[in-house]
C-alpha cells in the first residue's frame, strides 16, 4: 500500500511536469477549470525552436505529428530499429534485425547521426531531415505569416521587412522591439468550452516549480507506470526515477523540497 501511494504521487507530479513542458513545446495551455487546450495567439512568433536550440519544427508527412529532428534521433537511441523494416533490433554483441541486417553499436550510432531519413517516433514511417530537403526552383514552400494585432488600435497588422505596420491606423514599430514587448505581454486566454478566462502570466507563475529543461525522465515514468501490474514492476520504476534524480541534479528540486546540497546528501544516503 505504501508503494502504491508513493508511486501514484510520483505519477501525478511527473504528469504535471509533462503538461507544463508541453505548453512551452506546443504553445497550448490547459484551462484550469476543464483542461481544454487553449492555443496562444503569440506562439507562432516564438515556436521555431525549443530549449535554446536552433532546430526548426516540422510535421511528419504521414501522421502529421509535430517533430524536431532530435526527436527522431533520441527515439532510435532508446529503442534501436532497422532502417529498412523498422523492426526493433536485438542487442547482443552487435545489433541484429530479423531481416538479416546487423550493425556494430558504433556503426549504428554513426549511421543515425549522418542519415537524412529516419523513422518517425510516432508512426515509424521514414521522414526526411528538414534542412536536407531537395531544392525545387519552381515551388517555394513559405511559412504562413502569423496573425498580428496592432498594439495601438487592435487592428490587423503586417510584418514588413524589419518592422510591424498596422493596416488600419498606420502604426509602425521595429519588429525586434515588438517581439520583446510580446514576451512581457500579459496575454488573456479564454476557454472556448467553459468560457473561463485567465492571464498567461498568472498561469506561468503558478507552474514555476514544474518547469525543467529535462522532462524526459518524467515522460518515461508516466508511460511506464501505467504498464506496471505487480509490486516488483512498480518498485523498479520508482527506483529508476530516483536514480535519474540522483544523476541529473536540475531535475531533483522538482520532486524534493530542500536546498541543493541537502538534496544531494539525501540522494547519496539513499544510493549507499
Amino acid at each position: 500500500m505504501l508503494l502504491h501511494d508513493v508511486g501514484w504521487e510520483l505519477y501525478a507530479r511527473c504528469a504535471d511536469i509533462v503538461t507544463v513542458n508541453n505548453v512551452y513545446r506546443d504553445g497550448r495551455v490547459p484551462c484550469p477549470q476543464c483542461k481544454t487546450k487553449i492555443t496562444r495567439r503569440i506562439d507562432p512568433l516564438f515556436s521555431t525552436g525549443e530549449g535554446g536550440t536552433h532546430e526548426t519544427w516540422f510535421h511528419c508527412s504521414h501522421c502529421g505529428e509535430r517533430l524536431l529532428w532530435r526527436d527522431c534521433r533520441l527515439a532510435l537511441r532508446d529503442t534501436p530499429r532497422c532502417f529498412s523494416c523498422r523492426s526493433v533490433l536485438q542487442q547482443n554483441t552487435d545489433l541484429q534485425c530479423a531481416c538479416g541486417k546487423s550493425w556494430s553499436p558504433e556503426a549504428y550510432k554513426r549511421s543515425v547521426r549522418t542519415r537524412i531519413r529516419l523513422p518517425c517516433p510516432h508512426c515509424l514511417n521514414l521522414v526526411r531531415r528538414l534542412d536536407k530537403l531537395p531544392i525545387t526552383p519552381t515551388v517555394k514552400h513559405r511559412r504562413p505569416e502569423p496573425e498580428l494585432q496592432c498594439p495601438k488600435c487592435q487592428g490587423k497588422a503586417l510584418h514588413v521587412p524589419g518592422n510591424i505596420q498596422c493596416t488600419v491606423c498606420g502604426y509602425k514599430r521595429r519588429w525586434r522591439d515588438y517581439r520583446k514587448s510580446l514576451k512581457k505581454k500579459d496575454e488573456k486566454l479564454t476557454c472556448t468550452d467553459c468560457g473561463y478566462s485567465f492571464r498567461w502570466q498568472v498561469w506561468r507563475k503558478s507552474t514555476r516549480t514544474l518547469r525543467t529543461g529535462n522532462p524526459k525522465p518524467a515522460r518515461e515514468f508516466v508511460q511506464k507506470w501505467l504498464r506496471c501490474y505487480t509490486p516488483q514492476q512498480r518498485m523498479i520504476q520508482v527506483d529508476t526515477l530516483l536514480q535519474t534524480l540522483h544523476g541529473r541534479g536540475p531535475l531533483a528540486p522538482l520532486f524534493i523540497d530542500s536546498g541543493e546540497r541537502c538534496i544531494r546528501e539525501m540522494l547519496d544516503n539513499l544510493a549507499s
